[in-house]
Order: C-alpha cells, then sequence, then structure tokens
C-alpha cells in the first residue's frame, strides 16, 4: 500500500492560528465623553460597532421581516414588469413561503452583511431572485450557488474551487463576494439598478450598452437600455418580491415568519476533521450541518485560516466544549495513491467500503481500474451504519439542484365576488376553499362583518396541475330564461362548479364569472 500524508495532500492548507482581537481604544474620562469637543474617532466607531453594532440591530426589531422593510432604499421602478411579477409572485404564495423556509437559514446572515455595509436591504432579497435562495442550485450555464457565480467571476473573488471544497456554494464566503462585486458594480455606475444588471448581464456589456445609447443621443439609465429579456425581466422581478415584502397585506399573502436573530456561527476548527466528526462535536445532525456548509464535498472538511465551519448558533459553546474533550481520531479517512490498473473492486474489499460508495465518494465514474490517482479510503476497514449515512448526506450535499423558478407552481386564480344577503366571512371563504384569515388578508379586512352589495377578492381553487395551462376566466350576462343548467351546457361547465363560482342569485343582467379550459 502506499499511502500519501493528508498534510502531503492538502498542501497549502495552514493549520490554526491565533487571531488576537484587536485592544479596544480607550475613551478615556466620562469627561471627555461629555465635551461637546469631544470626537470620536474612526477606530472608536469600528470598536464601538464591533462590541454593540450586532447587539443594536438584533434588538431593534422582533422579526426580521420588519428589519429588512426599514432597510429597504431602492426607488421605484416604473416599469410594467413589476406589476406582472407582483402577480407572478403574489399568485404562488406557497412559491413564496418554500423560498423562505428554504433560505430561513441564511436570510439573517445576509440581511446583516447587508445592514453592515450601509447598502439598500433589498440586496438581502437578490438570492430569492438568483437562485431561490438554494445554496446547491445550478443553472444551465453552470452559475452555482445562492448567488450564481460564474466559474470566472467566483475565481476573480476570491471564491477558491478544489475537490474537497466549492467556495460558490459557501454561504458565508459567496455572500461576501457577492457583497464585495455589487458595490464594485455600484461604485462603477453609481446606480444601484446599473449595478444589479450588471450583476446578471456583465459589467462590460452594460457599459457598451451605454456607449451606445450615449452616441445616439439616448438615456443611459436602467429604463432606456436595450437589454436581453433575462436582464430586462432581473430588477422588476426583484422590486416585485421587495413590494411584496413590504406589504404583503396589500397582495393577500401570509409570509412565513423569519425571526430576527441569527440561525448560525461561523466559527474555526483550527484542524483538519471528518465531517462526521464535525458533526458529533456540535451536536448536529449530518445533514443540517451539509445545509449550513454546502460548500464541503467530501467527507474530510479541510481546515485553511480563512475558511470557516458553519453550526447552529446555539451550539457553539457545546462544540468547543466537546472538541476539547475529544480523545478520539478527528480523521477517519485518508488518502491512497493508487496503482495504475488496480482495481476498484478490490480496493474496495480491502477498506471495508462497498465499491459505489469508493467510487461515489472518489468522483471515479464508470471506470473499473485505477489510473494512479489518489483517492479516499477508510482509515479503518468496515464502515457503520452512521459511516454510511454520511456518506449518503455527502453524496445529496455535493448533487447540484436546478434552479426553482416556481414555473411548475399552479396559481392561483384571484376572483371578484359581490356579498350577497346572508353571506358571511366563513361561508364565502368556504365556497371557495379558503380559510377566513386568508380572505380577510386578501381584502385587508379588519373585522368579520361584510356588508350586502360589497365586492372582495377571492382566491379560487381551481389550480393547474404541473405543465397545464391556467383556466382562462370569461364573464357572462345572464338573459330572461337563462338556468344554471342551460348556462353550464352553453359553456361546457359542470353546473356545480359554475354556482360555487357564482353563488349569488341568478337574475336577468348579473354577470356570472365562468372558468374554462383552454383548448
Amino acid at each position: 500500500m502506499r499511502f500519501l500524508s493528508l498534510a502531503g495532500l492538502l498542501a497549502g492548507l495552514s493549520f490554526a492560528s491565533a487571531i488576537a482581537a484587536p485592544a479596544p481604544t480607550d475613551l478615556n474620562t466620562r469627561g471627555q465623553l461629555n465635551n461637546p469637543l469631544f470626537r470620536v474617532t474612526d477606530d472608536t466607531s469600528r470598536t464601538v460597532d464591533l462590541l454593540f453594532g450586532e447587539v443594536s440591530r438584533m434588538q431593534s426589531y422582533d422579526d426580521l421581516w420588519a428589519r429588512m422593510r426599514a432597510g429597504f432604499a431602492m426607488p421605484e421602478l416604473d416599469d410594467p414588469l413589476v406589476e406582472k411579477w407582483e402577480n407572478y409572485y403574489a399568485s404562488r404564495p406557497e412559491y413564496l413561503n418554500r423560498i423562505i423556509e428554504r433560505g430561513g437559514r441564511y436570510l439573517y446572515f445576509v440581511a446583516d452583511e447587508v445592514e453592515r455595509r450601509g447598502m439598500p436591504m433589498e440586496l438581502a432579497l437578490l438570492p430569492m431572485i438568483e437562485s431561490a435562495y438554494n445554496p446547491k442550485a445550478e443553472s444551465s450555464v453552470k452559475a452555482t450557488g445562492m448567488w450564481q457565480f460564474m466559474p470566472a467571476t467566483g475565481k476573480q473573488y476570491g471564491l477558491e474551487r478544489t475537490w474537497w471544497y466549492d467556495g460558490r456554494r459557501d454561504v458565508i464566503a459567496a455572500t461576501d463576494a457577492a457583497l464585495d462585486y455589487l458595490g464594485t458594480l455600484h461604485g462603477q455606475f453609481n446606480d444601484w439598478q446599473l449595478a444589479l444588471a450588471s450583476y446578471n448581464w456583465g459589467e462590460n456589456a452594460v457599459a457598451r450598452a451605454q456607449a451606445k445609447n450615449t452616441a445616439a443621443g439616448l438615456g443611459t439609465t436602467y429604463s432606456d437600455l436595450r437589454m436581453p429579456n433575462e436582464t430586462r425581466n432581473y430588477v422588476p422581478k426583484l422590486m416585485a418580491v421587495r413590494n411584496i415584502i413590504a406589504n404583503p397585506a396589500a397582495f393577500g399573502v401570509q409570509l412565513a415568519d423569519v425571526p430576527n436573530k441569527p440561525y448560525f456561527a461561523a466559527i474555526t476548527t483550527g484542524r483538519h476533521m471528518d465531517v462526521q466528526v464535525a458533526a458529533e462535536l456540535s451536536e448536529t445532525p449530518v445533514q443540517e450541518l451539509l445545509k449550513l456548509n454546502p460548500g464541503f464535498i467530501r467527507p474530510i472538511i479541510a481546515y485553511k485560516d480563512d475558511r470557516k465551519l458553519v453550526i447552529p448558533a446555539d451550539k457553539v459553546a457545546a462544540f468547543q466544549r466537546n472538541l476539547a474533550n475529544y480523545d478520539k481520531p478527528l480523521l477517519n479517512w485518508q488518502p491512497y495513491v493508487t496503482k495504475r490498473g488496480e482495481s476498484f473492486s478490490q480496493l474496495a474489499e480491502q477498506f471495508g467500503i462497498d465499491v459505489s460508495e469508493l467510487k461515489d465518494i472518489n468522483d471515479i465514474g464508470k471506470d473499473s481500474v485505477a489510473r494512479g490517482q489518489t483517492i479516499l479510503v477508510p482509515n479503518v476497514p468496515g464502515l457503520d451504519v452512521s459511516n454510511r449515512q454520511t456518506l449518503a448526506a455527502l453524496h445529496e450535499n455535493r448533487s447540484a439542484d436546478p434552479v426553482d423558478t416556481g414555473a411548475s407552481d399552479a396559481p392561483l386564480a384571484v376572483i371578484k365576488y359581490r356579498v350577497a344577503r346572508g353571506d358571511t366571512l366563513y361561508n364565502i371563504a368556504s365556497r371557495y376553499g379558503m380559510n377566513v384569515d386568508d380572505l380577510r388578508r386578501l381584502n385587508q379586512l379588519k373585522a368579520d362583518d361584510v356588508r350586502l352589495g360589497t365586492t372582495l377578492k377571492v382566491a379560487s381553487v381551481t389550480r393547474t396541475a404541473a405543465g397545464k395551462k391556467a383556466p382562462i376566466q370569461r364573464e357572462y350576462v345572464v338573459k330572461s330564461g337563462d338556468t344554471l343548467v342551460s348556462i353550464a351546457r352553453k359553456h361546457r361547465v359542470d353546473a356545480d362548479d359554475l354556482k360555487r363560482w357564482n353563488p349569488q342569485k341568478l337574475s336577468p343582467g348579473i354577470r356570472l364569472v365562468i372558468y374554462q379550459q383552454p383548448g
């Protein structure tokens, strides 16, 4: 057997180095603080922000949405595409809340970083547009991660990609790089809409479009430029989501709660360790640890000074305590240099691992014999159940997800209903498959009483199956002699459906709403 030391394989990865915190600036005496001529230095301000800024930001709001609304600062965009995307997202509340559920682990961190940099809080919503807040998302052109970095741009902004790790998936590293990039773009164009267009289309493309407009005597704002459809819709999508989050009740949307407190903390391990060991030390299930650390794609967390391990915020003390008392090996995997022509089946048997697991963890593919490459093998022959569960979780973590656009979500059809005699919010909601809270929210009602003749918006439960077109809404004016059966037969719909859509008394002149499947 030919083994390679882990230190040799991880050349360039340094071990722990203690970083001393800067000594707080001495504010001297209380008299200085009361002196009107006294000015706090920049160093002092930074120290105060370091010590107290996080506490201040956390305690101002109980709910993260309220904190984010206070930080919205981008100007309105006068573009009909904004309304189009407002309707798109508002009619897919399940999609919006799926994004929030997925991104709930990361939203506080991103919002905090945006606020710390003095940027408009709308930028914290950008991963909703880019990846639906999925760090494992990969587009058709291989843009990867929550912020959808292309390989070249990621490399330009310091996102390392190795056999062990992909920084574009790392929530902390990618957020830092994305905000750096956006800050650079804003510095170039002095306009957030143009900065966002550049993030999507490329700064050189935006600059060329501006130069072309300037030469033609045209304007050079976002709205003035000719650009691809994807970029033309990009900022309107963000503004639409911003508008819904700014006032969800106005769109009949109920957002899932996101607490205004950190979900995770970033620590340095100080040494290489197995993913499974890190999960054990942090008292966190492997699957959850990998959701917080989607950049780690092998069984070993390869330590570097600037690379962080993310664990639940309430597990930091446990991790430090458990690590100090841990007396077993931190590494249960070792590098092995194969001989050309060695059989992977025989190697798997030798190291007590299933051949499919050996190939999967080393990205071997369909090869049956080695080419002289270095692979990872277990230190001790035989994998127990927890080992195998970790490998399965790593396989899932390493695989990429398509970007969730919500296109397969059937939209809710919002229609109008005129309150008839005897109606209550309860029976109206029941008629349309809604609950009273949703009906009240959709119409911004503060009480349960409804007045005769009032027009309400109701969300029909008539949904399309995935891949089918939405039903077409038509109106029909009731004529003398019409009955529900005759109208239903004429429009090829079920009479019971027609009655459910139009519960008011049938009489000439009444406008009925009818839903028909296209084609």
